[in-house]
């Protein structure tokens, strides 16, 4: 919709309420147009009017005079959002050929001249079989002056005429045309009025047969940008003077008529469209549903219109009304009614007295059925993930729990060779009558000295493997060193050497640290598998490195390396090189999820020239 703000002129059409009739004048020259709106504090308080001016100009009023005083016609304005439309009733209504806008807050907002209208007349205003004649009066005549005629006198006849313009004849042929802006112009040159009106005239007068089309008249208006034309009978005489103001006083019923019509057709056509249209009168003190398209009776129903839009809306009306006060629109605003699932967009346009709201209703009932049905499939998909990762995590501890017992075997295995020599020099000392209390006490005391050992190795085992996920601060070394005294003995029956040098109380990160034990425990366990069976002296090297935040921790063996179709899938579930030794593939699946899902870092596995290694990332924590 085209508003009154989109053609509105501002530039040298105000001026100040302390101005004179000279810097009105100036101004009035300026916009060409013959009219300039008079502001207090940006608030249009008069307008001045080339007739005005002259009329001064007869009295012989000094132009140094300041011009408010003799600004008494009144302003009549317009709010600059209102359609284009509703101007052509205000202009003819009021028989002013220009209309000052005004906004919200009542400010000067432009002025909208009688000539800027014309681009938005349609031929169907007009009637493309209109003719010139069907707008003059029978009984016009035409003011016409010799070419001797002074300036004064000429403005004199406009004055008693009321009319704009005179035609300047000669021998009843038509030479010029003197108009209040030629003269106007003149006083402030200070050309002497009483100059003849030949001197200023101006020459040819662009003329219409009155038997023109009215469409062709608008064009050439339009065209060379004209208030008047002179029209001829048949006999190519002079006849009349056809004006703007003549031309919108015929439209001014056709105007309302055309709006009608396009208003019907535009509702006609939003007949057809898929989605629900519903319009709301919005006035101070009433809101009213006063139209819907076909569709949106399908889906409301005809009790709707005319009723209050909470019959419809409900509590969500309070909420969509305020979005649409203050945004000036909505969109895809979500509601359900009547069963159906619906998303709102739509505007609020404002007039002066009431408003229209225009919402546009897409059923999205379908669509939210699949939404909510995709919402319970990743649901159960997640409850499926979920209950998978358990499983494994169970296979997992199941895993951890046999190398546990393993290497808590080979912790137990020498002190329980030395518990049992101690019971078998107890059993000679007394076959052969050597065991006498000091013996004895000896004895037991390294007997006590081992069980003690056994069981604070239980407790080390029991502390390490806690379930305890508490997402903390920890120190990075201290947790790798616990890790390698879990496995030391194992690590010592297959002679392999761990070679880790970083000192604790350096190097920290979030997460728990249960959970990176276990990565490094599984890390550790793989190699000691690779290693044992290797006939070389088994080593494993465990760096740490700081990098731009974060921390790198390299582990490496020579080991030889993990298999080359195996390496792409490492970190896969169920993908392993010791399923005849009783792997299930899911350590190093494990300690991804762990590493990158819960410590937000990263893991990679790659072959050096000796063996595997493996690169662990990690944000660091100071």
């Amino acid at each position: 919709m085209n508003t009154l703000s989109n053609i509105a002129h501002k530039k040298n059409f105000s001026i100040v309420d302390t101005a004179t009739i000279s810097q009105a004048m100036d101004c009035m020259l300026k916009n060409n147009n013959g009219s300039v709106v008079i502001l207090n504090k940006k608030f249009p308080v008069g307008i001045v009017t080339e007739s005005m001016i002259l009329e001064l100009l007869q009295k012989g009023i000094c132009f140094d005079e300041k011009i408010v005083p003799y600004a008494k016609k009144p302003v009549i304005t317009a709010h600059c959002n209102r359609p284009v439309e509703s101007a052509f009733e205000l202009v003819v209504t009021n028989n002013i050929r220009r209309l000052v806008l005004v906004d919200d807050a009542g400010k000067y907002a432009g002025t909208v001249c009688q000539e800027d209208l014309f681009s938005f007349l349609e031929e169907d205003v007009y009637k493309v079989d209109l003719k010139v004649s069907d707008l003059l009066n029978h009984d016009v005549s035409i003011v016409a002056v010799s070419p001797k005629t002074t300036l004064f006198d000429a403005l004199k006849q406009m004055s008693d005429s009321k009319i704009g313009s005179v035609i300047v004849a000669k021998e009843a042929k038509v030479v010029g045309i003197v108009t209040e802006k030629d003269i106007l112009n003149a006083s402030y040159k200070h050309i002497d009025l009483n100059t003849s009106v030949e001197s200023l005239m101006s020459s040819p007068v662009v003329s219409v047969s009155i038997d023109e089309a009215i469409t062709t008249v608008i064009a050439l208006m339009r065209k060379k940008s004209l208030r008047r034309v002179l029209v001829t009978n048949e006999q190519g005489e002079m006849y009349a003077l056809l004006t703007n103001r003549d031309i919108f006083k015929h439209v001014k019923g056709n105007v309302a008529r055309m709006l009608e019509i396009k208003l019907r057709h535009a509702k006609e056509i939003m007949d057809f469209l898929p989605e629900a249209i519903i319009e709301i009168y919005d006035a101070p003190k009433q809101q009213v549903i006063h139209w819907m398209n076909r569709k949106a009776y399908e889906y409301f129903g005809s009790e709707a219109v005319e009723k209050h839009p909470e019959y419809l809306f409900h509590e969500s009306w309070k909420k969509l009304y305020s979005t649409l006060n203050k945004e000036k629109k909505i969109i895809n605003f979500a509601l359900k009614i009547n069963g159906y699932n619906f998303e709102f967009s739509g505007s609020l346009s404002k007039n002066i007295n009431s408003n229209y709201i225009k919402l546009i209703a897409k059923d999205v009932t379908e669509h939210e059925s699949i939404k909510q049905q995709l919402k319970n499939e990743i649901k159960e998909e997640n409850k499926l993930r979920v209950e998978q990762e358990y499983l494994m995590m169970q296979q997992s501890k199941m895993a951890s729990m046999g190398e546990m017992i393993g290497h808590i075997a080979h912790q137990w295995r020498q002190p329980l060779a030395q518990l049992g020599g101690i019971f078998m020099n107890l059993e000679s000392a007394y076959a052969f009558d050597e065991l006498d209390e000091k013996y004895l006490k000896v004895r037991l005391d390294k007997a006590n000295e081992i069980i003690k050992y056994m069981s604070t190795t239980i407790d080390d085992f029991r502390l390490f493997f806690s379930p305890n996920r508490v997402d903390e601060k920890f120190d990075l070394v201290l947790c790798i060193q616990k890790a390698i005294q879990i496995v030391s003995a194992a690590l010592d029956y297959y002679h392999i050497s761990v070679h880790f040098d970083a000192k604790p109380n350096t190097y920290f990160i979030q997460g728990s640290a249960s959970e990176f034990s276990q990565v490094i425990l599984n890390l550790l366990n793989n190699s000691k598998d690779a290693l044992a069976r290797q006939t070389q002296q088994g080593r494993i090297n465990i760096d740490i490195s700081s990098e731009n935040g974060m921390l790198n921790v390299l582990f490496c063996d020579n080991g030889g390396g993990i298999e080359l179709s195996i390496l792409p899938k490492i970190f896969k579930p169920y993908t392993s090189t010791k399923y005849k030794d009783g792997g299930i593939g899911i350590g190093l699946y494990m300690s991804q999820l762990i590493v990158e899902q819960k410590m937000n870092g990263k893991i990679i596995a790659y072959n050096t020239d000796n063996g595997a290694c493996f690169k662990l990332t990690l944000p660091q924590r100071k």
